[in-house]
């Protein structure tokens, strides 16, 4: 995974699934609209702590943010990986229970 040191395959296609996740997300207007209320109770938030609150406050949005991005990592690979075994065996039907060319 990304965490991993291994530099495999499986890390490659999911950079590659990550950039496309963070391109459409960074254009999509809904997403966008979404994400404007949290952001404006997160602000009033900030303002209404003490400075070391809002380090609390800071610190726990970084570590929380970390399990989201392995919740995603996680379920783009179970997905990437269920898509390969559903296509490779839609080839396979296809194709006359034959080789499959690529």
């Amino acid at each position: 995974m990304l965490t991993d040191s291994n530099k495999g395959i499986q890390a490659m296609i999911l950079e590659h699934i990550m950039h496309i996740h963070d391109m459409t997300l960074f254009y999509d207007p809904e997403y966008k609209q979404l994400g404007r209320r949290p952001d404006e109770l997160l602000k009033q938030v900030k303002e209404k702590l003490n400075p070391e609150d809002q380090k609390l406050l800071f610190e726990y949005d970084e570590e929380w943010i970390k399990q989201i991005n392995r919740q995603d990592e996680v379920i783009y690979t179970q997905a990437l990986m269920r898509g390969i075994a559903i296509g490779y065996w839609t080839a396979l039907i296809g194709n006359g229970l034959g080789e499959i060319e690529v």
